[in-house]
């Protein structure tokens, strides 16, 4: 491969790369000096075809991650396609399980299509009125919030959708009644409406994660009665200051639970981590939580893992005395015991 060649391709991978992309190269010359380069030990990767991206940058990325580049690579082959369904609650931002990240999901306007393959699933979705043309977002064509909503909360299992529904309601005042009105147009139109209208119903925007979300759903799932949500706890030696606490629960002798869903994004989600490493994150993770022992809790901590596999939050939830509904009569206005003043500042 000449040195022309060389800085041309360095060039165009370098410029994707800045988008978040893998690269289509338009010329087929350019096309087969890359294939040329990948394969085991190659410096690219093609994870389909016609794509491209340096094999080191595409093992550095999670598999959403991955799951954008290609989105925005085939976006660039195909602008006219639009993704819905899970991946486009991927580009709003929601937490999807990787199991649901592929195929990729492509609406697909008529019959013209067929079904897809490996890589990519379409579907047949029927006009609807002017609020449902496509949006960009994060670089892709997608379906609208409402409509990338209404599809996952039918298609998706219960636990898989409460991520999409939260993230649909989080920082939107009202949107859950604008989505209840928006569900109900399509009865009759379009299968799913009542399971939809079922899992909205238990969304709350106050979920920071999916790994909380989940857990949520796996509590409704069992019986277990609904935490409070984000609960602002006053620093004990800082009264001026807050910890917020993911979930709060009390039990019926009138002993304070609060539960903490670890997972990636606390970890490495910049607007959570707020410039602190990894490690300085899991130490003042630490020193938190011995802080808010001080009023005489118990913090039950679990992983998204945990809570995805069901077992261990089940088990977590019975060790530590979380009540199930029937077990506890204060409704959850009334759970917090009164030294708390601020506990219900959410």
């Amino acid at each position: 491969m000449s040195s022309e060649v060389e800085r041309r391709l360095e060039k165009l991978l370098d410029g994707c790369e800045r988008r978040g992309s893998c690269l289509h190269p338009g010329e087929s010359c350019d096309r087969q000096a890359l294939a040329r380069r990948t394969g085991e030990g190659g410096s690219i990767f093609s994870p389909a075809r016609g794509l491209y991206v340096k094999a080191k940058t595409w093992d550095g990325l999670d598999e959403g991650e991955k799951s954008l580049w290609l989105m925005r690579g085939l976006q660039s082959m195909h602008p006219d396609w639009t993704f819905c369904g899970p991946s486009a609650a991927l580009a709003y931002g929601a937490d999807v399980s990787y199991e649901l990240l592929r195929p990729l999901h492509v609406a697909a306007p008529g019959r013209s299509w067929s079904n897809g393959s490996a890589l990519v699933r379409r579907h047949l979705l029927l006009p609807e009125c002017p609020e449902d043309d496509p949006v960009w977002v994060r670089g892709v064509r997608v379906t609208t919030l409402s409509r990338t909503t209404f599809d996952c909360l039918r298609w998706m299992s219960f636990r898989e959708a409460m991520p999409v529904a939260d993230m649909a309601l989080r920082g939107r005042p009202g949107f859950a009644c604008e989505l209840e009105r928006y569900f109900g147009r399509l009865r009759g139109r379009c299968s799913g409406v009542d399971r939809a209208l079922r899992t909205l119903s238990y969304a709350d925007g106050r979920s920071e994660s999916g790994g909380e979300s989940i857990a949520r759903a796996v509590m409704i799932e069992h019986g277990y009665v609904l935490p409070l949500l984000q609960v602002e706890v006053p620093n004990p030696l800082d009264p001026g200051h807050v910890f917020r606490v993911d979930f709060v629960w009390r039990r019926a002798d009138g002993a304070i639970i609060i539960g903490e869903c670890d997972g990636r994004r606390k970890l490495f989600d910049p607007e959570m981590t707020r410039g602190r490493t990894p490690e300085q994150v899991l130490a003042d993770q630490r020193s938190r939580e011995g802080l808010l022992t001080a009023y005489n809790v118990t913090v039950m901590r679990f992983t998204f893992e945990e809570a995805r596999e069901e077992t261990g939050l089940l088990r977590k939830l019975e060790l530590y005395g979380v009540p199930k509904i029937g077990t506890m009569l204060a409704p959850s206005s009334e759970v917090v015991p009164p030294d708390w003043p601020h506990l219900l500042r959410t």
